[in-house]
Formats: structure tokens, sequence, C-alpha cells
């Protein structure tokens, strides 16, 4: 049987539409039959084009080929969020694509167009603060390093403002784009780069400003994002710039925290070694000391930052840097009251069994509290590191006995916080480690069928929705784990009959393993298991394959189970009546 290719649109859309998925495909064909048709005199003169789309995918000779046919080389296309303001030279800025640089300037591209729409809307790039952008600095925010020269080469000078030079600077400093940033450098128009320029760009380059969701930029791998910066660093030191300059603020660190932060701050929470501390040690950056007081982030000393961190090499040299001075309790400020703790609590988070192990030799203490009652295992269970909750619970044990069964102030035990019912059916890895801490929980001690803070027991987390989840279900009540309702009173039974799978493999499985008890248990508004089921459900016989309609057969296993359609709930209500007023055709007597 033959197989032919999808079409790359939607049914629905119009002959722009369908232009732009054959664009997107590459099927000059067809681009051509509709380009020939009547109806393009009216393809759209707004908005996003076949042109767009063709940049986009890179594909340079539907970019040639659609020139020819007439398309506005400057008609602008939308931004990620709909707004019409980008150019097609924005969009190229985007792909780094010289070759498409010389293709739409030979065709009369006007490279100095900015991205603001014809409403007034600015593109926003590099923040909410952010001035109109040419292709220009567009180009120096994406990192494309052959778009920037390709630009330089062709455009006259007066072509790039001598605002945009600074701002370019700034843009590949922040996101770390050294192969930019050196073009920028080597060919920027004056005799000598402005001192603040320099100054301010090292600064930004610190932050490493990696994640822009509304651009879709997300934080690189570090094998990637960690020479970029150190590369970024060595080109703008090696140009001059000063580590303990306190420069203005760029338009693209807009965030508070930002604004006269020491370099050597920012340099400690995003390294992933010494490198980038030790060139700025070279280079005479002041170690100004944080208070440790714990109240903001600025009064983090500099050995706390290097915990937080949690590279070893860093917790070293600045632990020998300070000596006697550190306090191994300081205490870290975090925006979440239950993330908020000491030093300690930050290592057993951050799952370096060695950075926790260093920690308690030189004297920190594993039994200081956060104001949530949190102790360092528990950040540790948070996080799920096995070894260092083994490492830490001996320690913990002494000063508080039931320590399996200890709550927080928030509600919550070890044991709920590791989240042993875990699971993700692209990662073995995660139920092997979700057993192995519940196998851990059980030996010492812990309620298995406690509730935690949302009034949840495990078992509630892992109801048997379909056969596949049965086996962990009943290996949990053969550990122990029972049956029991949650804070609203309602049981197992209660909760699968909210969602039941079609087969009802779940509810089978329960009635026939101790939840038949609860049969006619009633939750917190009097509702029983039958009650409930009808309550959330419609009798719909014209959709009858809807999850949420009533059916018979989920109606005929509570019955023949035991169940009591006259209880009343809280509402006055029984199921009796549930199925009258919802005109269910069902005898509940048979």
């Amino acid at each position: 049987m033959a197989c032919y290719p999808r079409i790359p649109y939607p049914n629905s859309v119009g002959l722009n539409g369908q232009l732009i998925g054959w664009t997107r495909v590459g099927n000059l064909t067809a681009v051509d039959a509709i380009l020939d048709s009547p109806e393009a005199a009216d393809l759209p003169r707004h908005g996003k084009t076949a042109l767009h789309e063709a940049i986009r995918y890179g594909r340079s000779d539907f970019l040639r080929h659609l020139i020819a046919r007439g398309f506005d080389v400057n008609q602008k296309g939308p931004e990620p969020y709909g707004e019409i303001c980008l150019t097609p030279m924005h969009f190229v800025a985007v792909n780094n694509n010289a070759e498409m640089v010389d293709i739409l300037l030979d065709a009369g591209a006007d490279a100095t167009i900015d991205d603001v729409s014809e409403d007034g809307f600015c593109g926003t790039l590099g923040g909410r603060e952010a001035k109109p952008h040419t292709p220009f600095m567009a180009a120096a925010f994406w990192g494309s390093h052959a778009v920037i020269d390709r630009l330089i080469d062709r455009l006259p000078p007066v072509a790039i403002g001598s605002h945009e030079w600074p701002l370019a600077v700034a843009a590949a400093a922040l996101h770390r784009h050294p192969k930019t940033l050196n073009i920028l450098l080597r060919r920027y128009p004056s005799s000598g780069i402005p001192q603040d320029i320099l100054d301010r760009a090292l600064i930004d380059a610190a932050e490493n400003w990696d994640y822009d969701p509304y651009h879709g930029i997300f934080p690189a791998l570090p094998e990637e994002s960690w020479p970029r910066g150190i590369e970024t660093f060595r080109l703008l030191l090696a140009r001059g710039a000063r580590p303990n300059a306190e420069p203005p603020m760029s338009i693209y660190t807009y965030t508070p925290w930002a604004k006269d932060r020491p370099i050597i701050h920012a340099t400690i929470d995003t390294s992933m070694g010494m490198d980038m501390v030790n060139m700025l040690l070279d280079h005479g950056v002041d170690l100004p000391e944080g208070s440790g007081g714990g109240a903001e982030d600025k009064d983090i000393t500099l050995f706390g930052r290097a915990v937080r961190n949690g590279h070893p090499d860093l917790i070293r040299f600045f632990y020998q840097r300070e000596g006697a001075v550190i306090n191994m309790n300081e205490e870290l400020p975090h925006r979440d009251r239950c993330y908020k703790g000491y030093l300690l609590h930050t290592a057993a988070a951050s799952g370096r069994l060695a950075n926790v192990q260093f920690l308690l030799d030189h004297g920190a203490d594993p039994l200081k509290m956060n104001p949530d009652g949190y102790l360092p295992i528990h950040r540790a269970c948070l996080s799920r590191h096995l070894d260092i909750i083994k490492l830490l619970w001996p320690l913990t044990c002494p000063a508080v006995p039931d320590l399996a069964n200890y709550r927080t102030k928030d509600g919550q035990t070890a044991f709920h916080l590791t989240n042993c019912w875990s699971s993700s059916p692209y990662d073995p890895e995660v139920e092997k480690l979700s057993m192995r801490l519940l196998y851990f929980f059980k030996e010492q001690g812990a309620d298995l069928s406690s509730l935690d803070s949302q009034g949840k027991s495990f078992l509630h987390y892992i109801l048997p929705h379909h056969e596949d989840m049965i086996p962990l279900f009943r290996t949990l009540m053969e550990m122990g784990a029972q049956l029991r309702a949650d804070a609203q009173g309602q049981t197992e039974l209660h909760l699968t009959l909210l969602n039941p799978d079609w087969e009802l493999v779940g509810l089978r499985f329960l009635l026939a393993h101790g939840a038949d008890k609860d049969i006619n248990a009633q939750d917190n508004k009097g509702r029983t298991p039958l009650y409930y089921y009808l309550e959330t459900h419609y009798y719909e016989p014209e959709n009858n394959q809807s999850a949420r309609h009533i059916r018979a057969v989920v109606l005929d296993v509570l019955m023949k189970a035991g169940a009591d359609p006259d209880i009343r709930s809280v509402s006055g209500k029984s199921a009796r009546e549930l199925v009258v007023e919802k005109g269910v055709p069902y005898n509940l007597d048979e």
C-alpha cells in the first residue's frame, strides 16, 4: 500500500498557511503552484509569510526564490508571542546564517529597521526595560557571530549606531557568547573601547544570563557553558576590564540583585571550578566579607557562597583562605521558608557526600533546625540523596529518637519528603531508588501508613489505576502499609472511584485486598464510595465512552460488594436519590 507524506498544515488554514507549510518542508513545486494560482493575489502583506519560514528553517534556496517571486524583504513577522515586529533580518540574526544576510542585503533589505511594531510594541530581547533592537543587536543577543561579522563587513559604519555597539557587547558578555564578543571587541569602531563598557560587560558575564523562557533560551549543558564563560572572562580581562569597578547597570540585567553586587559574588555563584575566580584574583579583585547574618543574599560569606555552589575546589579554597573565622553553622537566606537553613542544610540538598562530610569534619551541627523545623537530613530526604541520609541518620537520631516519624512544622516526616512512590517510565533508576529509600525507612521504623502534610498516605499516591501499578501497590501492602482514609475521610475506594480505569482493574483489586471493609465508609461530607461515584459522574447515554459517564458495570461491582444505597450524606441525599435525580436507568434493588 502506497504511503504519502502528510500535508504540512492543518485543514483549516488559508492559502498563506498552506504556503508556509510547504516552505517549511521544502516542497518548491507546491509553493510555485500556490504562487501561480489566481488566489495568490490575496496573500497578506502583513505578518508571518513564507519568507520568514524559509529563514527559520535555513532554506537559502527558498529565500532566493521567494524574493524573486516578489516577497518583501523588510516585511515584519511575529516574535515568540505573536507581536508583528521582527524583520526578515532579525530572523536571520537568530539563525546565524551569513549567506542569508548577503541574500537579503543584495535584495535591498534595510538592516537598520528595529523591532518595534506598528502599534508601538518593542521587542523584549534582554528584559522588560530593553530598548529597540536592530538585527545587529539581536545577533549579539543570540550569539550569531557569523551574522555579526557579515553585517560589520557589509554595512556602512553609520548604519550601526554608536549606541548599538556597547549594548551588543553587553548582550554577548551576559549570555557568554565568546566568538561574538571577540568579533565585537576586535572590530569596535573607536580607537579604544570605553572603560565603563568593558567593566560592565565583565560584571554581566559573571551573572551568566542563560535563562530566558520568553525567547526559548534555557541553560546550556555544563560542558558547553563553562568553557564559554572562561573564554568570555579571558577576552574582557585581556582588554582591560576591571573587576572592582562599579559601572552603570546595563539594560540587560534589570533584576534587583544584580545592582551593586560585587563581581566575586556572581562568579562564585555561577562557577563550575576555580578558573574564573583565579582569573579575577590575578587581576586584583576585592574579596568583600559578608556578615553571615543570613538575612539577605549580600550577607552570605564567600565560604557560604562556595558551599551553596557545591564545587569542592571552591569550598576548599575559601575554607583555607578564611580559616578560623568561618562559622560552620552560617545561616543561608532563601525566599522559600522550607529551603532556609544552614550550610549543612544546603550541602545535604546538593547531593555531594564529600561536601557534607567536610562540613561535619569541621564542626557543622547536624541538629540545627531551620524555621520550619527542618534538619539537614530533611533537606537530604527532600532531594532523595540516600547516601547522605545514611550518613546523617546516626548523627541525628540521639537528639530525635523517633526520627523516622518526627514531623516538621508543616507536617512532613523524613519518609514523606523522600517521595518513595516516585517512578518514571523513562528512567527505571527512579523507581529503584524509591524502593531503596522505602526499605531504608521501613528498617528505621517509619509509619508507612501515616498521612503527610496534604493529608494523604503513601498508598493514596499510587492507586492501582491500571495493571502495571498493582505489583507496587501489593508490595507496599505486604511491607505493612495499611488502607486508610485521608484527611478528607476518603478511602482508597473513594479516590479510585473519582476516575476508575475502564476495566475496573484497580477497583476489583482493592475490594479483593481489604477495601471491602470500607464499602460503606463515609467521608467528611458523609459520602459513601457509591454516593461519591454517582455525585462526581454524569449519565450521558450519547457519550457512554466518556470517563465521567456513570457506568452500570461500576454500580454492579459496588452493589455486589455490599454498598448500601440508602446511607445519607451530610447534604441529606442518598445514593438511591442521586440515581433518580441523574436519570440513571439502574435498579439498585436487583
